[in-house]
């Protein structure tokens, strides 16, 4: 209370809007975005399943009044700007040496990096840059890490010559171009890079994709495509919101992993695994396979329970609606 005795009114606060014509500042305004997108585009695809037009109009309406997919591309970068993906990708990628060249893939991708290795430093084999897909990109961040350059001296006249700081090819796409220099294109729809395993990406980044495929055999699609997508030995970066794997009606954190990584799912080598409060991290590698062996033509036979939807998770707190539907031909490469 003041001297008057009367109680001081609170300033009531303007409303802040959901898609504000600028970029987002506001980490608050960028979850609700992200969250209504997510909303109204799931009640727009189940509508579509159900044949009702009125309510796929009703839910574009209200995509439409939320800023749409403008609005939420905003969102995701200010989401991923507290955690750099190109960061993380590229700290593993110069880790294991593939930012300085890569080596032959014609033998298992272990054996020709090490061998590589040892024959570069005597000057006896060319490399190639590192392949590099970023799917879903909403930031030019691996493109310009691909194209950046520095200062070097070729003589000892001091003269110098710009070189790539990385030997680093990279093709960046989204289903709607956000930034100069990234393709409109639909991984799912994506032929296979090449007819050779060995010529396919090094690397793939998947970053807060999955989460927004509308369906469960789309979401096995994309795992299956990531992998086939990769060479032998090379690396799939894939994150997703951790409330899909901790809230899923579908899905728990070790249901997911077993399908990633079990001989009879997706078949990944699970290299690392970090679940954050927010968000899990997988880096997972497509096996090294020998060039002509009979481990490329193995049939693989997936386990039943993942190419089905049921509900393992029965508590009114699992309302998350994320799952995921393998298909034994997509998992085995015959409809790419």
């Amino acid at each position: 209370m003041g001297k008057s005795g009367k109680k001081r009114s609170k300033k009531s606060k303007a409303p802040v809007p959901l898609a504000p014509p600028s970029a987002m500042k506001s980490r608050r305004v960028a979850r609700v975005t992200t969250t209504l997108f997510h909303q109204y585009t799931r009640e727009r695809d189940l509508a579509q399943k159900r044949g009702d037009a009125a309510a796929v109009a009703a839910a574009e309406q209200k995509i439409e009044e939320m800023g749409g997919r403008e609005a939420y591309q905003k969102a995701s970068q200010l989401n991923t700007s507290h955690h750099s993906t190109s960061k993380w990708v590229l700290g593993v990628l110069g880790a294991r040496g593939w930012l300085q060249g890569m080596g032959d893939e014609k033998k298992s991708s272990d054996v020709a990096d090490s061998a590589a290795s040892l024959l570069s430093r005597k000057g006896k084999v060319p490399k190639r840059n590192a392949r590099l897909l970023e799917v879903g990109a909403i930031n030019r961040e691996l493109l310009d890490a691909s194209v950046r350059t520095r200062k070097r001296k070729i003589d000892e006249t001091n003269e110098t010559a710009d070189e790539r700081v990385y030997r680093l090819d990279c093709r960046a796409i989204d289903l709607r171009s956000s930034q100069p220099g990234i393709e409109e294109a639909d991984f799912l729809q994506l032929p296979l890079v090449d007819a050779d395993p060995c010529q396919r990406y090094d690397a793939i980044v998947c970053s807060m994709v999955i989460n927004c495929v509308p369906n469960a055999p789309d979401r096995g699609r994309m795992l299956a495509l990531l992998y086939h997508q990769l060479r032998p030995g090379g690396l799939c970066f894939l994150t997703l919101p951790r409330l899909c794997l901790t809230q899923s009606k579908y899905v728990t954190t070790d249901l997911f992993r077993s399908m990633l990584t079990d001989l009879d799912g997706v078949g990944f080598e699970l290299v690392k695994e970090r679940i954050s409060p927010k968000v899990a991290f997988f880096v997972l590698k497509r096996p090294d396979e020998v060039v002509g062996t009979a481990n490329q033509s193995k049939w693989r036979r997936l386990n039943s329970q993942f190419t089905k939807k049921p509900v393992i998770n029965k508590a009114k707190k699992f309302r998350n609606e994320f799952g995921v539907v393998l298909d034994e031909e997509e998992v085995n490469g015959k409809l790419f």
